[in-house]
């Protein structure tokens, strides 16, 4: 009777019927509205807040029956949906019933357990106290179902033989943190700030597994005695320039050619084992050093840093139990850093150290009371204690191990969570690192990621032959290492070498060791500090891979600093002693460039390139050619040209002019073609060409004319070819004409280049000229006084000589108006005179007429010039003549005379002072007799 009332009641709010389906599991899934009624358990922790979570919890929980995710809660309720959701309230929360649960894990959860499942495993490890630490144990014990780790610096991972479904109480004031085996790190989004992220934009380099093929070198084979062989044909390249003097030619030919010598020292082949590593090497620096400017982070045996107490104590960084800010220092491991300490001297005490904190604004001495806790004081104690504390108790090594020792006894200093203590051992451990903050390598691998990334991408490859572990000896030059046969790998792992203090570590690095010891092992690629930044580089980022979550931050600072950690033992003398030891066992050092290896007979290394041009290392190291000898591509031979096993060149051998076998008749060869030189004097003819000017179209054959400033060609000063009438006869002439004359008048030369004289032959000089009025049948203006000077050169001004040899001035024009024959000018020339060239025996100069033309302002000029000649007409000799008489001797004179006198001696001017010398001249001597 009761029924109708509840349901009308249900019905009227709007509450779902129990004989509602909604899926087909029975269940009412996802519904959304308003409840009811209260939940009996709720939590905001974020995990619970995914239904999925929310539902797990919902199936741990026997009383529960449904629940709900409501405003960031996840809610349980007592009762199925349908008695908790009113539709006509309305609302937005999400409910389900307990059967709607898809999963039974929990992940990522804060609360505890019952006392009947408790952990069957814990690990103090830190790198356990991590998701991905913990939960690989779980996943690889048999028989774990959930695991547990704590947010507490020392905290433990723990394994549980059932899963959380069976009891599990949320608390987020909880400390440990549980996920079901197979959970994920995270479920929920907002979960907590992440450590910082981290995207690299280039990927540490893959060092190949396997090593370069080792270095092999050709069967050595026994260089060939001597060359045989024809050298290729000589090419010229240009025209065949012949002696100027066929005579000096002739007497002073010679050629080259000889038989090809020996060799005059056999040598040895080159070095194939190579040069092994140097071992005169700098000292490598120690991690640590004693003073205020040497400062270290303080690492306890878990690699976490000490940090000073609110207390006067130091022990280790605190894991936060709560959420950092984002962007806390904290959250980015790498580069978190915490006020460091140093090590001081105190007065008078040797052997042993104070251990200096910097982070606070006096000097605070790190002490140890007499209890064994470890305490901050204000002043150095010395070696004794002094009110029940003692400062001056530490010691490093070069690796940044502290050592403790106190009236004898030695100490072990250690950490159990927060606290810190030294308790006297025979055999104490070595627990406390000094991490420094001024060495390179270590400075390297502090830096942030970026830093961290661009050292590895960088890889300097060190030279072979510097820097503070080169590869090979830096004499001799150039050497590069190469992998040697017989060469065995994984001799500088630093992992395997260096057992008992990686035996220490709470971290794997996932391979970094692996990667180290292959770039070790590498010859041709990556130098010993390039290695280290390398090995460094990975074990930080593999520490970034392993954690990520803000409750991991302590385990991820540790690791970063026991990464730079190594690093820095690395970059000391065991990182640079396992380095050789790699090398050694890999690598040994060849010659580049030049390419082959070969020793001395003391012993010491040099270089050469024996299929080369070396003549000391002739195919084989140490083969020295014979003398007068080259080597070419390894083998002995000529130094020009080669014919079988003679020696000769190609441009002057009459044999073999050129090429091998081309023999020249007559017996002469110049730049590699046969020439048939033609001795004999120069013989004097007239050479002035053209003299009568019939050949004057386009242009006066031979002749240049040209006006000095103050005229111009074409305007005042013209020259053109004519026939001249006078004496009843018409010749062949040259017409001068300068017209419009200024009041200094015009100046021109007309010049035949090289004309022909020869050495020792005198000359007579002759030419016409005429004075002109009439052109035609028309009568002209010739007012002028003209004046014709000839001159072996073409001086600089019409009125200069420019010392070369000249003649009268010669009038034409008004005054001066006959035709007629001027001259003779007797000239001869000697070979330097100004103006005079040679070629062979024949000397050369630009016979040049200089014309002036003036004392008419505005007036004219005209007149004729033609046969012109320069006949030999005699011969200069060197005769004993004195006036008519012949002597028999040169008369000798003092310096001081005075009876060369100046018409001779430009005849003659090598002749000297004080010897006399009088020409005379054999008449119409046209050829000397031979």
């Amino acid at each position: 009777m009761r029924l109708q009332p509840v349901l009308a009641l249900a019905a009227s709010f709007g509450v779902a019927s129990s004989s509602e389906v909604l899926d087909e599991r029975g269940a009412n899934c996802g519904i959304k509205g308003g409840r009811i009624l209260s939940a009996y358990l709720s939590t905001q922790q974020a995990s619970f807040t995914v239904p999925a979570q929310c539902g797990a919890l919902c199936v741990s929980q026997p009383l529960c029956q449904s629940y709900a995710v409501e405003n960031g809660y996840c809610r349980l309720y007592l009762l199925p949906v349908n008695k908790v959701l009113t539709k006509a309230l309305g609302g937005t929360n999400t409910f389900y019933d307990k059967a709607c649960a898809t999963s039974t894990d929990m992940c990522q959860v804060n609360g505890f357990r019952s006392l009947r499942n408790q952990a069957f495993f814990s690990s103090a490890a830190l790198s356990d106290n991590s998701f991905k630490g913990c939960s690989a144990h779980c996943q690889n014990t048999i028989g774990c179902k959930a695991f547990s780790i704590e947010l507490a610096t020392g905290g433990k991972c723990r394994l549980y033989k059932n899963a959380l479904v069976k009891d599990f109480t949320p608390d987020p004031k909880n400390t440990n943190i549980y996920w079901d085996v197979n959970c994920p790190r995270s479920v929920a989004a907002d979960s907590g700030p992440t450590l910082a992220p981290y995207t690299p934009t280039i990927a540490v380099p893959s060092i190949p597994s396997d090593a370069p093929a080792a270095v092999t070198f050709p069967s050595p084979t026994a260089p060939i005695d001597v060359l045989v062989t024809d050298s290729p044909e000589y090419v010229p390249t240009g025209p065949q320039v012949t002696p100027d003097d066929d005579d000096e030619f002739i007497s002073t030919y010679t050629y080259t050619e000889y038989e090809l010598p020996t060799v005059i020292a056999e040598g040895s082949p080159p070095v194939t084992t190579g040069i092994a590593q140097p071992t005169d090497i700098p000292t490598a620096p120690c991690m640590v050093q004693a003073g205020p400017q040497a400062q270290f982070t303080l690492l306890n045996e878990n690699y976490i840093p000490m940090v000073s107490r609110a207390s006067n104590s130091i022990g280790p960084l605190l894991q936060p139990t709560a959420a950092p800010a984002a962007g806390d220092p904290i959250l980015s491991p790498e580069t978190f850093t915490v006020p460091g300490f140093y090590l001081q001297q105190p007065a008078g005490v040797t052997n042993v150290y104070d251990m200096v904190y910097a982070g606070s604004s006096t000097p605070q001495f790190v002490a140890m009371t007499n209890t064994g806790n470890i305490v901050l004081v204000g002043a150095s104690t010395g070696t004794t204690f002094k009110n029940n504390r003692v400062t001056s108790i530490f010691n490093v090594d070069c690796y940044g191990r502290i050592s403790i020792t106190q009236g004898g006894s030695k100490y072990t200093w250690s950490t159990d969570g927060a606290s810190s203590t030294l308790v006297k051992a025979a055999n104490p451990a070595n627990n406390m690192k000094a991490l420094p903050q001024n060495i390179p390598a270590v400075q390297q691998a502090l830096k942030h990621r970026k830093r961290n990334q661009e050292l590895a991408e960088r890889l300097v490859k060190r030279s072979y032959s510097d820097g503070p572990a080169p590869k090979c000896p830096a004499s001799p030059p150039a050497l590069v290492a190469k992998t040697k046969q017989g060469y065995s790998m994984g001799h500088g792992n630093f992992c395997d070498n260096l057992n008992d203090n990686w035996s220490l570590s709470p971290f794997s690095f996932d391979g970094s060791c692996a990667v180290q010891s292959l770039c070790y092992d590498s010859c041709e690629d990556y130098g010993w500090q390039s290695c280290n930044g390398i090995f460094g580089t990975m074990m930080i980022l593999s520490c970034l891979d392993a954690f990520e979550s803000w409750w991991e931050v302590i385990p991820a600072i540790a690791c970063a600093a026991q990464a730079s950690y190594f690093t820095g033992v690395a970059a000391t003398s065991t990182g640079r002693d396992l380095f050789y030891k790699a090398q050694g066992a890999m690598c040994r050092c060849f010659c580049s460039s030049p390419p082959d290896t070969c020793v001395y007979n003391n012993g010491n290394f040099y270089c050469a390139d024996i299929h080369g041009n070396d003549d000391s290392n002739c195919g084989d190291c140490g083969r020295q050619c014979g003398p007068n000898s080259k080597c070419h591509s390894g083998a002995c031979g000529c130094p020009l040209d080669q014919c079988g096993k003679t020696c000769l060149d190609f441009r002057n051998n009459p044999n073999n002019c050129g090429k091998c076998g081309n023999v020249c008749n007559p017996s002469y060869c110049l730049d590699g073609r046969c020439y048939a030189p033609q001795p004999g004097d120069c013989v004097p003819e007239q050479s002035v060409t053209n003299n009568d000017f019939t050949s004057w179209y386009p242009s006066f054959v031979n002749w240049t004319m040209a006006a000095y400033p103050g005229c111009t060609l074409g305007s005042n000063i013209e020259f053109s070819a004519t026939n001249y009438q006078a004496n009843g006869n018409s010749d062949p002439a040259v017409l001068v004409e300068m017209t419009s004359l200024p009041a200094d008048g015009c100046s021109a030369a007309m010049v035949q280049k090289q004309v022909k004289m020869c050495p020792g032959i005198k000359y007579e000089f002759t030419f016409a000229m005429g004075y002109v009025n009439m052109v035609g049948n028309s009568q002209v203006q010739s007012n002028a006084d003209c004046t014709v000077r000839w001159l072996t050169g073409t001086p600089s001004s019409w009125n200069t000589n420019d010392n070369f040899q000249s003649s009268s001035s010669y009038n034409i024009g008004l005054n001066n108006n006959a035709y007629k024959t001027f001259g003779p000018w007797d000239l001869h020339v000697s070979e330097g005179d100004p103006g005079v060239t040679k070629v062979k025996k024949n000397l050369f100069v630009d016979l040049t007429a200089v014309i002036h033309c003036g004392n008419a302002n505005g007036g004219a000029g005209r007149f004729v010039i033609r046969d012109i000649k320069m006949n030999p007409i005699g011969q200069v000799t060197r005769s004993l003549t004195i006036g008519e008489e012949k002597a028999g001797l040169i008369l000798e004179r003092d310096d001081s005379a005075s009876n060369v006198t100046s018409e001779l001696a430009p005849y003659f001017p090598d002749q000297k002072k004080g010897a006399v010398l009088v020409t005379s001249f054999t008449k119409n001597v046209a050829k000397r007799e031979e």
